[in-house]
């Protein structure tokens, strides 16, 4: 009983951040039906359909979304050290830290999910700058030079 209830206040967590409905799904254990219904009541409209992005790289083509993806990349990174919960969880708290601290951003949850996949799968690499100290993501632009995205200088990987 009390894990149906875990589950169904999970999905409704998810369906108020817009997630998309086959990653609810996936995460909760929860109907389709159940869930596009839910989806549907909450925000008065249906659920996105289509493909969701497939990369880092897909969303960091301009300045503004990069830098949005860093410090959404930076949140999912303090709230997964400071915290010991399910991974789900920690993705809801690093999203809302990131949406009070860029209330405009347009960066969206499943946009935000397609970031941490690429973090924990090594696709991409948060690090901070050896000069100004500011974090950046590493290979998560279609450059062949990293350079910071606030001072520009060359990023230089110890590894």
């Amino acid at each position: 009983m009390l894990e149906i209830f875990y589950q169904q206040s999970l999905a409704i967590e998810l369906i108020k951040r817009k997630a998309r409905i086959t990653m609810i799904q996936k995460t909760t254990g929860l109907s389709i039906k159940w869930l596009r219904k839910a989806f549907r009541e909450y925000h008065g409209l249906s659920a996105r359909t289509g493909n969701e992005k497939q990369s880092t790289l897909a969303l960091t083509r301009t300045n503004r979304n990069y830098k949005e993806a860093t410090i959404f990349a930076v949140c999912y990174r303090n709230a997964e050290t400071l915290m010991r919960r399910k991974d789900v969880e920690i993705v809801i708290d690093a999203f809302d830290a990131f949406k009070k601290i860029h209330p405009n951003a347009h960066l969206d949850f499943p946009e935000a999910c397609v970031i941490i996949d690429d973090l924990k799968n090594n696709a991409i690499e948060l690090v901070k700058c050896s000069h100004c100290a500011c974090w950046n993501l590493l290979n998560a632009r279609l450059c062949i030079k990293e350079r910071c995205g606030i001072c520009k200088t060359q990023i230089k990987v110890m590894r």
